[in-house]
């Protein structure tokens, strides 16, 4: 053994030997070195000793982990003279102290145990005098999986409606669970769920501890147990399960319950019901059943949005994005992860190894349309997206299909084409029930970016300021940071080439900008039109000989605070007045 693996050693048999002094454990027995739990890893140093809490006694181990003290020790209940169950233990009988620690003092090594070992006691007297029936409620996930055998994928709703669901399977094994076959395939990269068949399960919401201190995972193990608490429904809830019992004649099925946990929302749980003899378990005394807990692997929207910061409230959203290229990917990539449930791609071109290093998509697409490449990035990344891709020019869309894009929330147009986007935005304008249309766009060298909304209903009226405000006789955008006598764009093969020179982080930071504003419109929180932008740095547009314009010259704050600055009473598009 090397000298620094002794010396860490040394330091272990050091700090537990300061146990004893300290007055957390009483009776602490020598230091030894035991091999660790983990196959292959070092001894750890380890002791015990007794904790005294609301006069009951608890004997623990303790135990220095070979990174500690890089991490918390570990503390474990070998017995104790109480006869309460309580949660926050796993099965091997440590205690769960460690949730919410953030930083360790590394230096401080007996520090750290000291306040572990408070953090123990803390949570013993919690417990001891505390609600444990909502302590095992709120983490009932995790000790059903420490329980069951298996884990199935789980799309149900949790909601307070007994119901018939899907147990899906693939031959004859268990699968998923799920409202329906659809719901779970919209859950998966391919969006496909084939070859599965589907029997039917039920969907029971309980709420065990309400006003029961006394409940415990196990007795959801047992037909009594499961009794005790549908008993406990209100009557029309139980009503309704019972008028769905009496369909359900069959000798075994899945049941997936909807367990009310302390904060209101509900965790889910599934049991296997099998041998059923002389009714059906969950209403009728003297009838047997083999329960088999299950765990659920959960990929139901209520649980994995608000887990990923998206938001529920935006499911029902749609969103068309013209133009898919380096901003428009990223866009359509991070509204999807936001939570919006509905996006159309328009784009008539296609990936081209050129594309690589500024598309969210890279190399994985080429030749492809982009905008189906960008459909299967998103749905095989993002759950519960639908994506409709239309591999064409958004113009003829508007002629051929305008109650299509009008059926949208918001039009966001990505093109780098302003003759395009200006009959966007004409075209937003010609009608007051035309959604509201947002344009972005890069600057060149990553000077910048921009993004404006405009077409926004407040106080049911639109609200003054368009695309079309932004532009001057000879066509120069007002907002611009780059010179608009400059020729901006490169080619390295000749006609056909030419491209905007800028990177993939310059893309990113347009899109986040624009995507946020995207975001604010379709919360329905922006009521005005608001030019946004970001400046970058322009060493590298300078050296190249090119020239900025006194609109970049000017402080941040200055083009934050003047936003809508940018409006002219002589639009031809939006300055006669605000729409009805």
């Amino acid at each position: 053994m090397s000298a620094a693996l002794i010396a860490q050693q040394e330091v272990h048999i050091r700090v537990l030997q300061q146990l004893a002094h300290s007055g957390l454990l009483e009776d602490c027995g020598q230091p030894i070195l035991l091999p660790g739990k983990r196959p292959g890893s070092r001894n750890e140093a380890t002791c015990t000793g007794k904790m005294t809490v609301e006069g009951k006694t608890f004997w623990l181990r303790v135990r220095l982990p070979w990174e500690f003290p890089l991490c918390l020790p570990i503390v474990s209940v070998e017995n104790t003279e109480s006869e309460a169950v309580l949660p926050h233990f796993t099965n091997d009988n440590e205690v769960c102290f460690a949730s919410d620690v953030g930083l360790l003092d590394r230096r401080r090594p007996e520090a750290i145990l000291h306040e572990s070992l408070e953090r123990v006691h803390t949570l013993l007297r919690n417990m001891l005098l505390g609600d444990r029936g909502g302590e095992f409620l709120r983490e009932i996930q995790a000790y059903w999986s420490a329980i069951s055998r298996g884990c199935i994928d789980c799309t149900v709703t949790a909601n307070n409606r007994p119901r018939f669901i899907s147990a899906l399977y693939r031959g004859t094994s268990l699968q998923a669970v799920a409202d329906d076959a659809d719901s779970y395939a919209h859950s998966l990269p391919d969006r496909r769920a084939e070859g599965l068949t589907a029997k039917k399960a039920l969907y029971v919401p309980l709420a065990p501890g309400d006003g029961n201190p006394s409940f415990l995972p196990k007795e959801l193990t047992t037909p009594e147990g499961l009794r005790k608490y549908v008993r406990r429904m209100p009557d029309g809830i139980r009503d309704a399960l019972a008028r769905l019992l009496r369909r359900f004649n069959v000798s075994e099925h899945l049941v997936v319950l909807g367990l009310k946990r302390p904060q209101g929302e509900r965790a889910v749980v599934g049991v296997h019901l099998q041998r059923l003899d002389h009714g059906h378990p969950l209403l009728q005394d003297r009838t047997g059943a083999q329960v088999e807990p299950i765990a659920l692997m959960r990929r139901d929207p209520d649980y994995l949005l608000p887990r990923g910061g998206a938001e529920y409230g935006l499911r029902e959203r749609r969103v068309l994005i013209a133009g898919c290229g380096s901003v428009g990917g990223h866009i359509a990539l991070a509204l999807a992860r936001a939570g919006v449930g509905g996006l159309t791609l328009v784009d008539p071109d296609r990936f081209m190894p050129e594309n690589t290093f500024r598309h969210v998509c890279g190399m994985r697409w080429l030749t492809n349309p982009k905008v189906t490449g960008l459909k299967k990035e998103i749905e095989s990344s993002t759950p519960y997206v639908s994506v409709q891709p239309i591999d064409g020019r958004l113009e003829k869309l508007l002629q051929a299909e305008p109650d299509m894009v009008r059926g949208h929330d918001l039009v966001i147009a990505a093109m780098g084409q302003p003759t395009l986007e200006l009959h966007l935005n004409e075209w937003a304008w010609s009608n007051a029930e035309h959604p509201p249309a947002l344009f972005t766009w890069l600057e060149p060298y990553g000077i910048g970016g921009h993004a404006l909304l405009t077409h926004m209903r407040d106080q049911d009226a639109r609200q003054r300021g368009c695309l079309e405000c932004l532009y001057d006789r000879d066509l120069g955008n007002r907002a611009a940071f780059a010179d608009p006598g400059g020729t901006y764009t490169q080619d390295v093969l000749g006609c056909g080439s030419r491209f905007m020179p800028f990177a993939d982080l310059d893309s990113q930071r347009t899109a986040e900008l624009a995507t946020r504003l995207a975001l604010r419109a379709l919360r329905h929180e922006a009521h005005e039109a608001p030019l946004l932008s970001w400046k970058g740095d322009a060493r590298q547009f300078r050296q190249k000989g090119f020239t900025v314009t006194p609109h970049y010259e000017q402080e941040l704050s200055k083009l934050e605070a003047t936003w809508l600055d940018y409006r002219r009473d002589d639009c031809p598009i939006c300055a006669p007045g605000p729409t009805p």
